[in-house]
Protein backbone atom coordinates (compact mmCIF):
# COMPACT_ATOMS: atom_id res chain seq x y z
CA UNK A 1 0.00 0.00 0.00
CA UNK A 2 1.22 3.47 -0.85
CA UNK A 3 1.95 6.01 1.91
CA UNK A 4 -1.11 7.68 3.32
CA UNK A 5 -2.19 11.14 2.26
CA UNK A 6 -2.80 13.74 4.96
CA UNK A 7 -6.47 14.64 5.29
CA UNK A 8 -8.07 18.02 5.81
CA UNK A 9 -7.67 18.57 9.53
CA UNK A 10 -5.21 16.04 11.01
CA UNK A 11 -4.04 18.61 13.55
CA UNK A 12 -7.41 18.72 15.31
CA UNK A 13 -6.98 18.19 19.04
CA UNK A 14 -10.15 16.10 19.28
CA UNK A 15 -8.54 13.22 17.43
CA UNK A 16 -7.38 10.17 19.40
CA UNK A 17 -3.80 8.99 18.96
CA UNK A 18 -4.81 6.14 16.63
CA UNK A 19 -6.62 8.43 14.20
CA UNK A 20 -3.95 8.73 11.55
CA UNK A 21 -5.25 10.02 8.21
CA UNK A 22 -5.34 7.44 5.43
CA UNK A 23 -6.71 9.51 2.54
CA UNK A 24 -7.38 13.05 1.44
CA UNK A 25 -10.95 14.26 1.44
CA UNK A 26 -12.59 13.70 -1.94
CA UNK A 27 -13.92 16.37 -4.25
CA UNK A 28 -17.68 16.11 -3.90
CA UNK A 29 -19.47 15.92 -7.25
CA UNK A 30 -22.23 18.31 -8.23
CA UNK A 31 -24.73 15.44 -8.32
CA UNK A 32 -23.99 14.43 -4.73
CA UNK A 33 -24.27 18.03 -3.54
CA UNK A 34 -27.56 18.51 -5.37
CA UNK A 35 -29.01 15.28 -4.02
CA UNK A 36 -28.31 16.24 -0.42
CA UNK A 37 -29.60 19.77 -0.97
CA UNK A 38 -32.84 18.36 -2.37
CA UNK A 39 -33.26 16.03 0.59
CA UNK A 40 -32.67 18.73 3.18
CA UNK A 41 -35.07 21.11 1.43
CA UNK A 42 -37.99 18.77 2.14
CA UNK A 43 -40.11 19.70 5.16
CA UNK A 44 -40.59 16.06 6.10
CA UNK A 45 -36.82 15.57 6.21
CA UNK A 46 -36.43 18.65 8.39
CA UNK A 47 -39.02 17.18 10.76
CA UNK A 48 -37.18 13.86 10.68
CA UNK A 49 -33.95 15.55 11.75
CA UNK A 50 -35.80 17.29 14.57
CA UNK A 51 -37.28 13.93 15.56
CA UNK A 52 -33.77 12.58 16.08
CA UNK A 53 -32.99 15.45 18.42
CA UNK A 54 -36.24 14.98 20.35
CA UNK A 55 -35.58 11.23 20.54
CA UNK A 56 -32.20 11.54 22.22
CA UNK A 57 -33.49 10.83 25.75
CA UNK A 58 -35.06 7.54 24.62
CA UNK A 59 -31.97 6.74 22.57
CA UNK A 60 -29.79 7.14 25.66
CA UNK A 61 -32.21 5.08 27.77
CA UNK A 62 -32.11 2.21 25.28
CA UNK A 63 -28.34 2.59 24.93
CA UNK A 64 -27.96 2.01 28.66
CA UNK A 65 -30.46 -0.85 28.83
CA UNK A 66 -28.86 -2.77 25.95
CA UNK A 67 -25.34 -2.23 27.27
CA UNK A 68 -26.26 -3.88 30.57
CA UNK A 69 -27.02 -7.16 28.77
CA UNK A 70 -23.88 -9.36 28.68
CA UNK A 71 -22.82 -10.13 25.10
CA UNK A 72 -19.28 -11.46 24.66
CA UNK A 73 -18.65 -13.17 21.30
CA UNK A 74 -20.70 -16.38 20.94
CA UNK A 75 -22.98 -15.26 23.80
CA UNK A 76 -24.97 -12.49 22.13
CA UNK A 77 -28.35 -14.28 22.14
CA UNK A 78 -30.08 -12.27 24.90
CA UNK A 79 -28.91 -8.96 23.50
CA UNK A 80 -29.93 -9.98 19.97
CA UNK A 81 -33.40 -10.88 21.22
CA UNK A 82 -33.72 -7.57 23.07
CA UNK A 83 -32.59 -5.60 20.01
CA UNK A 84 -35.01 -7.52 17.77
CA UNK A 85 -37.90 -6.72 20.11
CA UNK A 86 -36.94 -3.04 20.18
CA UNK A 87 -36.90 -2.98 16.36
CA UNK A 88 -40.42 -4.41 16.39
CA UNK A 89 -41.52 -1.77 18.89
CA UNK A 90 -39.94 0.90 16.68
CA UNK A 91 -42.01 -0.25 13.72
CA UNK A 92 -40.28 -3.13 11.91
CA UNK A 93 -42.82 -5.81 12.71
CA UNK A 94 -41.11 -8.66 10.85
CA UNK A 95 -37.68 -8.33 12.48
CA UNK A 96 -35.96 -11.68 12.98
CA UNK A 97 -32.78 -13.43 14.11
CA UNK A 98 -30.87 -15.31 11.42
CA UNK A 99 -29.06 -18.63 11.77
CA UNK A 100 -25.78 -16.98 12.77
CA UNK A 101 -27.48 -14.92 15.50
CA UNK A 102 -27.72 -11.52 13.80
CA UNK A 103 -30.83 -9.49 14.65
CA UNK A 104 -32.24 -8.13 11.37
CA UNK A 105 -35.05 -5.81 10.38
CA UNK A 106 -35.79 -4.71 6.81
CA UNK A 107 -37.56 -1.46 5.99
CA UNK A 108 -38.73 -1.81 2.42
CA UNK A 109 -38.23 0.86 -0.22
CA UNK A 110 -40.00 1.29 -3.52
CA UNK A 111 -38.87 -2.10 -4.75
CA UNK A 112 -36.46 -0.96 -7.46
CA UNK A 113 -33.67 0.59 -5.42
CA UNK A 114 -30.44 -0.63 -3.84
CA UNK A 115 -30.17 -2.68 -0.66
CA UNK A 116 -28.28 -0.77 2.06
CA UNK A 117 -27.05 -2.54 5.20
CA UNK A 118 -27.01 -0.41 8.36
CA UNK A 119 -24.92 -2.21 10.96
CA UNK A 120 -23.85 -2.00 14.60
CA UNK A 121 -22.44 -5.00 16.43
CA UNK A 122 -24.06 -6.63 19.44
CA UNK A 123 -20.99 -8.16 21.04
CA UNK A 124 -18.52 -6.58 23.45
CA UNK A 125 -15.08 -7.61 24.71
CA UNK A 126 -16.23 -8.25 28.29
CA UNK A 127 -16.76 -11.72 29.86
CA UNK A 128 -20.22 -12.82 30.98
CA UNK A 129 -19.46 -12.22 34.66
CA UNK A 130 -18.48 -8.54 34.16
CA UNK A 131 -20.49 -5.97 36.13
CA UNK A 132 -22.11 -3.96 33.33
CA UNK A 133 -24.11 -1.55 35.46
CA UNK A 134 -24.00 1.94 33.94
CA UNK A 135 -23.25 4.82 36.31
CA UNK A 136 -23.57 8.57 35.76
CA UNK A 137 -20.96 11.03 36.89
CA UNK A 138 -20.64 14.73 36.04
CA UNK A 139 -22.87 14.48 32.99
CA UNK A 140 -21.06 11.44 31.60
CA UNK A 141 -22.10 7.80 31.59
CA UNK A 142 -19.77 4.91 32.29
CA UNK A 143 -20.24 1.21 31.65
CA UNK A 144 -18.37 -1.60 29.85
CA UNK A 145 -19.73 -1.86 26.32
CA UNK A 146 -21.77 1.34 26.61
CA UNK A 147 -20.14 2.86 23.54
CA UNK A 148 -18.57 -0.01 21.60
CA UNK A 149 -20.91 -0.68 20.00
CA UNK A 150 -24.17 -0.32 21.91
CA UNK A 151 -24.42 3.37 21.11
CA UNK A 152 -24.60 2.36 17.44
CA UNK A 153 -27.46 -0.06 18.15
CA UNK A 154 -29.42 2.65 19.94
CA UNK A 155 -28.96 5.07 17.04
CA UNK A 156 -30.23 2.48 14.54
CA UNK A 157 -33.42 2.24 16.62
CA UNK A 158 -33.71 6.02 16.66
CA UNK A 159 -33.44 6.08 12.86
CA UNK A 160 -36.28 3.58 12.54
CA UNK A 161 -38.54 5.65 14.81
CA UNK A 162 -37.73 8.91 13.02
CA UNK A 163 -38.32 7.46 9.55
CA UNK A 164 -41.63 5.90 10.55
CA UNK A 165 -42.87 8.89 12.53
CA UNK A 166 -42.41 11.11 9.49
CA UNK A 167 -43.51 8.54 6.90
CA UNK A 168 -40.23 8.78 4.97
CA UNK A 169 -40.26 6.44 1.99
CA UNK A 170 -36.90 5.47 0.59
CA UNK A 171 -36.19 4.16 -2.89
CA UNK A 172 -33.77 1.53 -1.63
CA UNK A 173 -34.37 -1.09 1.05
CA UNK A 174 -32.77 -0.49 4.44
CA UNK A 175 -31.53 -3.57 6.28
CA UNK A 176 -30.97 -2.78 9.98
CA UNK A 177 -28.54 -5.26 11.54
CA UNK A 178 -27.37 -5.96 15.06
CA UNK A 179 -24.48 -8.25 14.15
CA UNK A 180 -22.65 -10.87 16.18
CA UNK A 181 -18.97 -11.74 16.33
CA UNK A 182 -17.23 -8.45 15.61
CA UNK A 183 -15.01 -8.51 18.69
CA UNK A 184 -12.23 -10.86 19.73
CA UNK A 185 -12.35 -14.34 18.25
CA UNK A 186 -15.77 -13.70 16.75
CA UNK A 187 -13.75 -13.05 13.59
CA UNK A 188 -16.58 -11.05 11.94
CA UNK A 189 -18.71 -14.19 11.73
CA UNK A 190 -21.97 -12.24 11.80
CA UNK A 191 -21.27 -10.07 8.78
CA UNK A 192 -19.54 -12.94 6.97
CA UNK A 193 -22.75 -14.96 7.25
CA UNK A 194 -24.98 -11.97 6.47
CA UNK A 195 -23.24 -11.19 3.19
CA UNK A 196 -22.97 -14.84 2.21
CA UNK A 197 -26.75 -15.11 2.61
CA UNK A 198 -27.53 -11.71 1.02
CA UNK A 199 -25.45 -11.38 -2.12
CA UNK A 200 -27.51 -8.42 -3.38
CA UNK A 201 -26.22 -5.89 -0.83
CA UNK A 202 -25.25 -2.68 -2.64
CA UNK A 203 -23.74 -0.61 0.20
CA UNK A 204 -22.74 -1.09 3.83
CA UNK A 205 -22.84 1.63 6.48
CA UNK A 206 -21.62 0.79 9.98
CA UNK A 207 -21.66 2.76 13.21
CA UNK A 208 -18.70 2.72 15.59
CA UNK A 209 -17.68 5.08 18.44
CA UNK A 210 -15.36 7.39 16.51
CA UNK A 211 -15.19 11.20 16.82
CA UNK A 212 -17.82 13.31 15.08
CA UNK A 213 -16.30 14.43 11.79
CA UNK A 214 -14.22 11.30 11.31
CA UNK A 215 -14.95 8.75 8.60
CA UNK A 216 -13.56 5.21 8.33
CA UNK A 217 -13.07 4.06 4.75
CA UNK A 218 -10.10 1.72 5.22
CA UNK A 219 -10.29 -1.55 7.10
CA UNK A 220 -7.22 -2.62 9.00
CA UNK A 221 -6.24 -6.18 8.21
CA UNK A 222 -5.51 -8.54 11.08
CA UNK A 223 -4.38 -12.07 11.80
CA UNK A 224 -4.58 -13.90 15.13
CA UNK A 225 -2.99 -17.07 16.44
CA UNK A 226 -3.44 -19.36 19.38
CA UNK A 227 0.03 -20.71 20.14
CA UNK A 228 0.19 -23.86 22.31
CA UNK A 229 3.47 -25.10 23.81
CA UNK A 230 3.74 -28.67 25.14
CA UNK A 231 6.46 -30.32 27.24
CA UNK A 232 6.82 -33.47 29.38
CA UNK A 233 6.69 -31.64 32.71
CA UNK A 234 8.50 -32.55 35.89
CA UNK A 235 9.31 -31.53 39.47
CA UNK A 236 10.72 -28.02 39.71
CA UNK A 237 13.65 -29.30 41.82
CA UNK A 238 14.12 -32.93 40.86
CA UNK A 239 13.83 -32.42 37.10
CA UNK A 240 15.54 -29.04 36.96
CA UNK A 241 17.91 -28.88 34.00
CA UNK A 242 16.59 -32.20 32.66
CA UNK A 243 13.35 -31.18 30.96
CA UNK A 244 12.34 -27.95 29.24
CA UNK A 245 9.47 -25.74 30.33
CA UNK A 246 6.53 -24.87 28.12
CA UNK A 247 6.09 -21.58 29.99
CA UNK A 248 9.76 -20.69 29.63
CA UNK A 249 9.56 -21.32 25.89
CA UNK A 250 6.50 -19.08 25.69
CA UNK A 251 8.26 -16.45 27.78
CA UNK A 252 11.22 -16.43 25.43
CA UNK A 253 8.84 -15.90 22.52
CA UNK A 254 6.92 -13.09 24.21
CA UNK A 255 10.13 -11.32 25.20
CA UNK A 256 11.41 -11.28 21.64
CA UNK A 257 8.05 -10.40 20.11
CA UNK A 258 7.94 -7.37 22.42
CA UNK A 259 11.24 -6.18 20.93
CA UNK A 260 9.91 -6.06 17.36
CA UNK A 261 9.99 -2.71 15.60
CA UNK A 262 6.97 -2.13 13.38
CA UNK A 263 6.11 0.68 10.95
CA UNK A 264 4.12 3.66 12.18
CA UNK A 265 3.05 4.27 8.56
CA UNK A 266 1.17 2.23 7.58
CA UNK A 267 0.10 1.75 11.18
CA UNK A 268 1.11 -1.75 12.28
CA UNK A 269 0.60 -3.27 15.73
CA UNK A 270 0.89 -6.49 17.71
CA UNK A 271 -0.32 -7.67 21.10
CA UNK A 272 -0.08 -10.84 23.17
CA UNK A 273 -3.47 -10.56 24.83
CA UNK A 274 -3.97 -13.89 26.64
CA UNK A 275 -1.46 -16.19 28.37
CA UNK A 276 -2.17 -19.29 30.43
CA UNK A 277 -0.56 -22.55 31.43
CA UNK A 278 1.15 -24.58 34.11
CA UNK A 279 -0.19 -26.83 36.87
CA UNK A 280 1.54 -25.68 40.07
CA UNK A 281 4.31 -23.43 41.30
CA UNK A 282 6.62 -26.39 41.81
CA UNK A 283 5.96 -28.14 38.50
CA UNK A 284 8.02 -27.49 35.38
CA UNK A 285 5.21 -26.48 33.09
CA UNK A 286 3.94 -29.14 30.66
CA UNK A 287 1.73 -26.68 28.80
CA UNK A 288 1.37 -23.01 27.98
CA UNK A 289 -0.82 -21.09 25.58
CA UNK A 290 -0.83 -17.54 24.31
CA UNK A 291 -3.04 -15.64 21.87
CA UNK A 292 -1.51 -12.97 19.70
CA UNK A 293 -3.17 -10.28 17.60
CA UNK A 294 -1.37 -8.61 14.68
CA UNK A 295 -2.78 -5.73 12.63
CA UNK A 296 -1.72 -3.42 9.84
CA UNK A 297 -3.19 -0.95 7.39
CA UNK A 298 -0.73 -2.40 4.86
CA UNK A 299 -1.08 -5.89 3.41
CA UNK A 300 2.66 -6.46 2.93
CA UNK A 301 3.45 -5.07 6.37
CA UNK A 302 0.99 -7.48 7.98
CA UNK A 303 2.45 -10.42 6.09
CA UNK A 304 5.99 -9.41 7.13
CA UNK A 305 4.95 -9.07 10.78
CA UNK A 306 3.23 -12.44 10.76
CA UNK A 307 6.33 -14.17 9.39
CA UNK A 308 8.61 -12.48 11.95
CA UNK A 309 6.37 -13.57 14.83
CA UNK A 310 6.23 -17.15 13.57
CA UNK A 311 10.02 -17.20 13.21
CA UNK A 312 10.42 -15.90 16.77
CA UNK A 313 8.14 -18.63 18.13
CA UNK A 314 10.14 -21.33 16.36
CA UNK A 315 13.43 -19.95 17.64
CA UNK A 316 12.07 -19.68 21.19
CA UNK A 317 11.20 -23.39 21.20
CA UNK A 318 14.63 -24.21 19.78
CA UNK A 319 16.37 -22.12 22.44
CA UNK A 320 14.42 -23.71 25.30
CA UNK A 321 15.24 -27.19 24.05
CA UNK A 322 18.92 -26.36 23.57
CA UNK A 323 19.03 -24.99 27.13
CA UNK A 324 18.77 -28.58 28.37
CA UNK A 325 20.73 -30.16 25.53
CA UNK A 326 17.73 -31.30 23.51
CA UNK A 327 17.38 -31.05 19.75
CA UNK A 328 14.19 -29.45 18.48
CA UNK A 329 13.52 -32.21 15.99
CA UNK A 330 14.05 -35.26 18.24
CA UNK A 331 13.84 -36.36 21.84
CA UNK A 332 10.84 -37.22 23.97
CA UNK A 333 11.73 -34.45 26.41
CA UNK A 334 11.50 -31.65 23.87
CA UNK A 335 9.11 -28.71 23.90
CA UNK A 336 6.83 -28.74 20.89
CA UNK A 337 4.54 -26.03 19.58
CA UNK A 338 1.21 -26.00 17.78
CA UNK A 339 0.04 -22.94 15.82
CA UNK A 340 -3.67 -22.42 15.29
CA UNK A 341 -4.88 -19.46 13.26
CA UNK A 342 -7.99 -18.24 15.09
CA UNK A 343 -8.77 -15.14 13.08
CA UNK A 344 -8.03 -13.41 9.83
CA UNK A 345 -9.71 -10.16 8.84
CA UNK A 346 -9.25 -8.77 5.35
CA UNK A 347 -7.94 -5.28 4.79
CA UNK A 348 -8.96 -2.93 2.04
CA UNK A 349 -10.41 0.47 1.29
CA UNK A 350 -13.49 2.01 -0.30
CA UNK A 351 -12.20 4.25 -3.12
CA UNK A 352 -12.12 7.90 -2.21
CA UNK A 353 -14.19 8.89 -5.22
CA UNK A 354 -17.03 6.55 -4.20
CA UNK A 355 -20.42 8.33 -3.98
CA UNK A 356 -20.73 6.83 -0.50
CA UNK A 357 -17.61 8.58 0.80
CA UNK A 358 -18.62 11.80 -0.94
CA UNK A 359 -22.09 11.57 0.59
CA UNK A 360 -20.64 11.13 4.08
CA UNK A 361 -18.46 14.23 3.64
CA UNK A 362 -21.20 16.37 2.12
CA UNK A 363 -23.65 15.32 4.84
CA UNK A 364 -21.15 16.53 7.44
CA UNK A 365 -20.80 19.87 5.75
CA UNK A 366 -24.52 20.26 5.06
CA UNK A 367 -25.27 19.81 8.76
CA UNK A 368 -22.72 22.47 9.70
CA UNK A 369 -20.06 20.14 11.07
CA UNK A 370 -16.32 20.22 10.45
CA UNK A 371 -14.73 17.24 8.73
CA UNK A 372 -11.82 15.89 10.75
CA UNK A 373 -10.10 12.95 9.12
CA UNK A 374 -10.51 9.82 7.03
CA UNK A 375 -9.06 6.96 9.07
CA UNK A 376 -8.56 3.22 9.05
CA UNK A 377 -9.79 0.82 11.70
CA UNK A 378 -10.54 -2.87 12.21
CA UNK A 379 -14.31 -3.36 12.08
CA UNK A 380 -17.05 -5.31 10.31
CA UNK A 381 -16.20 -3.20 7.25
CA UNK A 382 -13.45 -5.62 6.22
CA UNK A 383 -15.90 -8.20 4.87
CA UNK A 384 -17.99 -5.95 2.58
CA UNK A 385 -14.88 -4.09 1.40
CA UNK A 386 -13.24 -7.40 0.46
CA UNK A 387 -16.36 -8.21 -1.58
CA UNK A 388 -16.23 -4.92 -3.46
CA UNK A 389 -19.24 -3.43 -1.67
CA UNK A 390 -19.03 0.36 -1.06
CA UNK A 391 -18.52 0.64 2.70
CA UNK A 392 -18.11 3.35 5.28
CA UNK A 393 -18.05 3.51 9.08
CA UNK A 394 -19.60 6.61 10.65
CA UNK A 395 -19.82 8.02 14.20
CA UNK A 396 -23.14 7.62 16.04
CA UNK A 397 -22.73 10.90 17.93
CA UNK A 398 -21.33 11.60 21.38
CA UNK A 399 -17.84 11.86 22.84
CA UNK A 400 -16.27 8.55 23.82
CA UNK A 401 -13.47 7.35 26.06
CA UNK A 402 -11.99 4.21 27.58
CA UNK A 403 -12.68 1.76 24.75
CA UNK A 404 -12.41 -1.92 25.76
CA UNK A 405 -11.88 -0.99 29.42
CA UNK A 406 -14.05 -1.11 32.53
CA UNK A 407 -13.95 2.69 32.44
CA UNK A 408 -15.60 2.90 29.01
CA UNK A 409 -17.59 6.11 28.94
CA UNK A 410 -19.63 8.56 26.92
CA UNK A 411 -20.66 12.19 27.05
CA UNK A 412 -23.99 12.19 25.17
CA UNK A 413 -24.19 15.99 24.86
CA UNK A 414 -25.42 16.87 21.35
CA UNK A 415 -25.14 13.20 20.40
CA UNK A 416 -28.09 13.63 18.05
CA UNK A 417 -25.82 15.54 15.65
CA UNK A 418 -23.98 12.35 14.74
CA UNK A 419 -27.31 10.59 14.32
CA UNK A 420 -28.55 13.31 11.97
CA UNK A 421 -25.43 13.25 9.81
CA UNK A 422 -25.52 9.47 9.59
CA UNK A 423 -29.17 9.33 8.57
CA UNK A 424 -28.66 12.05 5.97
CA UNK A 425 -25.88 9.92 4.48
CA UNK A 426 -28.20 6.92 4.46
CA UNK A 427 -31.03 8.81 2.74
CA UNK A 428 -28.71 10.18 0.08
CA UNK A 429 -27.36 6.77 -0.94
CA UNK A 430 -30.74 5.03 -0.63
CA UNK A 431 -32.76 7.80 -2.30
CA UNK A 432 -36.01 9.34 -1.09
CA UNK A 433 -39.13 8.67 -3.12
CA UNK A 434 -40.26 11.77 -5.00
CA UNK A 435 -37.23 13.74 -3.84
CA UNK A 436 -33.93 12.15 -4.90
CA UNK A 437 -32.55 9.15 -6.73
CA UNK A 438 -30.13 6.77 -4.95
CA UNK A 439 -26.45 7.69 -5.17
CA UNK A 440 -25.68 3.95 -5.09
CA UNK A 441 -26.83 1.80 -8.01
CA UNK A 442 -28.76 -1.41 -7.52
CA UNK A 443 -26.87 -4.49 -8.70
Amino acid sequence: MTPFTVSAHPEDQNLPSWAKPVAAWPVVSASVKQSIQNILAEQTIKKTMESLKADEDLTLKQNIALSEIPAPPFNEQKKAQAFKELMITAGITDAYIDQEGNAIGIRKGSGNGPLIVLDAHLDTVFPLETDLKVVQKNGKYYGPGLTDDTRGLAVLLSWIRALNANNIKTVGDLMFVGSVGEEGNGDLRGVRALLKENKNVDAFIGLEPIPLGAVVSLNTGSVRYEVSFSAPGGHSYGAFGLVPSAIHAMGRAISNIAKLQVPSVPRTTFNVGIVKGGTSVNTISPDATMEIDMRSDGTKELQDLEQKVLDIIGKAVDEENKSIGQNLAVGKNSVTVNLKKIGQRPGGMTPNNSPLIQAALESLRAMGQKELVIVGSSTNAGIPISLGIPTVILPPGGVFEGFHSLQEGMDPTDGYKGSQIGLLTVLSVAGVQGVSQPLINKK
